[in-house]
């Protein structure tokens, strides 16, 4: 997930979390008579609440409290959507006059179909993740168990210098995984 998605998720679950505490802590206190607690719900007036929840305002608070939840829900579902997509990335070729950005997605997607010519490999995947505002690129390679893990890692490694160069200093990652079968 991304930074800012992520910490708001945090955020939302800890305020939540805090209040429940707190209500919980009062809740307990109020039952064991601890003081001042208990002092404190014995001078509430019972009626002064029946008398607002009459009142003609109390069904706007509702509806405020309720649009605002539902904002706020709706807000932390919609950070969901786009889960670790990557950005465009900026290469080093940029300067005033225009910029050269590459989807690093299509970068991965020629990687994974070059890989997937070789016969060697029996599967091969690539993606375009973001973790935690890291941009990465991923191969995973597939390779039947006859092959040396050195013939297997020798056309990903020149792949994935290949990608390296091609990205520059964009601070694109790149990860590659071998996966020897048995």
């Amino acid at each position: 997930m991304n930074r800012l998605p992520a910490t708001a998720h945090r955020l939302s679950i800890g305020l939540v979390a805090l209040l429940l505490i707190a209500v919980g802590a009062a809740a307990v206190a109020w039952r064991v008579d601890a003081e001042p607690v208990a002092g404190w719900v014995d001078r509430l007036d019972e009626r002064a609440a029946l008398d607002a929840a009459q009142a003609s305002w109390w069904i706007w608070v509702l509806v405020g409290v309720t649009v605002l939840a539902l904002g706020w829900g709706l807000l932390l579902l919609a950070t969901n959507i786009r889960p670790r997509a990557v950005d465009d990335a900026l290469l080093d070729g940029s300067d005033q006059t225009g910029t050269l950005t590459v989807a690093p997605k299509l970068m991965a997607n020629a990687a994974a179909e070059e890989l997937a010519g070789n016969p060697m490999f029996q599967k091969v995947t690539a993606k375009a993740i973001d973790d935690r505002s890291r941009s990465i690129i991923r191969l995973e390679v597939s390779a039947a168990p006859n092959r040396s893990f050195d013939e297997v890692t020798a056309p990903v490694a020149d792949t994935v210098t290949a990608i390296r160069t091609a990205l520059g200093d964009s601070g694109v990652h790149v990860q590659a995984f071998v996966h020897l079968d048995r």
